[in-house]
């Protein structure tokens, strides 16, 4: 649907008295955002961006009541909630937004796909798949180094600053229930951790955090981003989704990026996995790397869990996404990864369990689907894995990492506790690098460029 056929918000006055339990307070919303957007009425830059806010809360707040029978008027409702919140903010006009469509068309004609979906089939022989994963990755990840060509590896680390979290994912660490020790770093502390890092080479540091509202507001983030920025940190953050003003606020304060996975693309399995806390609203989640990019974030990483659903139908909805993402932002770097359970919490399963193989089909097919994507591998796998996938596709890596808040400095909060996953890949950082050095792979240190 286009910005020009939808209808105005007030045609939406019936639908909303019949379907909304609060209709009064919502119908008082709509009116306000009439008069202003008509002009009829004056209102200040931060008392639109307010009403923005709320509406866009509302539009959520009604996706994940009727997520499971959203019909066509409902759809144009949010659809028209999204573009009104996004004049009255002042931001760029732009097609509502809905994702939905893109992951979930499981149209099998799609001829854009063959070619993944054959690099899935085990009766494709995997070397051809690796061969052609491995020449479209030199094609557009190669550097000169002493003035000779050579396979690049960009390098992060993770820097837990927070286990708390009100969350139940089932498969989480963090989950609420767990009866973990919690950790919250300050600001200090969380500097102290960079330290440590910055110490080893690194400079590009993801920040992670369970989801607390109390302690992990945006505040408190962009506090720890422009502490880390005045170190010489470049910092992106894995935290709980925020509004289009919190991603605006930790932009400004420093943030390169985003990553945020939306675990399964599976609404029924979503649902199973999440039952309880904010993370139960799939719109929300499945919009946040959109709101992210509309509020000035580069580098966008997107990723699934696996082991929550079918690993083709999941990687399938990846990429679909993926190029939605890619059509409405070309501005922005991709980025993908494939994190994998392995240990869980107890009486957790992962139903869908994926061997070695069909991971390294899985990260080849996505270097066909995304030939100028980064592929990021963490250390949940194990060194001889990791080593492989570096050699085929894989562009991002992290090294020496550790998953609990305060883990990379003893002092900070002692022996390091309460992991979101266990590590694999125990290597120290110079022996990583050495791995990459023997294979022809020259370490970098600073993201790229978008457009590199």
């Amino acid at each position: 649907m286009s910005i020009a056929t939808l209808p105005p918000l007030r045609t939406f006055t019936e639908w909303i008295v019949q379907t909304d339990d609060h209709a009064e307070r919502r119908l008082a919303l709509l009116d306000e955002a009439e008069r202003i957007l008509a002009g009829r009425e004056p209102a200040s830059i931060e008392a639109r961006r307010s009403l923005a806010a709320r509406l866009e809360r509302w539009r959520y707040q009604m996706l994940n009541e009727r997520h499971a029978a959203l019909g066509e008027r409902d759809r144009q409702l949010a659809n028209a909630l999204d573009l009104a919140a996004n004049r009255l903010a002042g931001r760029a006009p732009r097609p509502p937004r809905w994702p939905r469509d893109a992951v979930l068309n499981t149209a099998p004609d799609d001829p854009a796909l063959v070619e993944i979906e054959e690099a899935l089939d085990p009766a494709t022989p995997l070397e051809a798949v690796a061969a052609r994963a491995a020449e479209l990755t030199a094609q557009h990840f190669t550097v000169r180094r002493n003035g000779a060509a050579a396979r690049r590896m960009f390098m992060y680390a993770p820097l837990y600053l927070s286990n708390l979290c009100i969350n139940h994912c089932l498969y989480c660490g963090f989950r609420h229930p767990n009866p973990i020790e919690r950790v919250h770093l300050g600001v200090e502390q969380a500097l102290r951790e960079a330290e440590v890092l910055l110490a080893r080479g690194f400079r590009h540091i993801l920040l992670v955090a369970g989801d607390y509202p109390s302690m992990t507001s945006t505040e408190y983030y962009a506090e720890v981003i422009e502490a880390l920025r005045r170190r010489g940190v470049i910092p992106s953050v894995e935290i709980a989704p925020q509004s289009t003003d919190g991603y605006e606020a930790l932009a400004a304060a420093g943030a390169c990026g985003v990553t945020l996975y939306q675990e399964t693309y599976n609404p029924s399995l979503y649902a199973k996995y999440h039952p309880r806390g904010p993370k139960v609203s799939y719109d929300w989640r499945l919009e946040g790397i959109e709101r992210a990019a509309e509020a000035g974030m580069k580098r966008l990483g997107l990723g699934i869990l696996l082991g929550l659903g079918p690993a083709q139908e999941e990687l399938l909805a990846l990429v679909r996404h993926g190029r939605y993402l890619a059509a409405r932002f070309p501005q922005c770097t991709l980025a993908f990864s494939l994190p994998r359970i392995h240990e869980a919490p107890q009486g957790f399963v992962p139903p869908f369990a994926v061997d070695d193989e069909t991971f390294v089909r899985m990260y080849c097919a996505l270097r066909i689907a995304f030939p100028r994507a980064e592929l990021v591998l963490s250390t949940r796998e194990m060194p001889d894995l990791r080593d492989r996938l570096a050699r085929i596709c894989i562009t991002q890596m992290s090294a020496g990492s550790s998953t609990a808040p305060g883990g990379y400095h003893e002092d900070t909060c002692g022996s390091p506790a309460g992991e979101q996953f266990p590590i694999a890949d125990h290597r120290s950082v110079p022996e990583v690098l050495e791995s990459l050095e023997a294979a022809g792979i020259c370490p970098v240190w600073t993201p790229p460029a978008p457009d590199a």
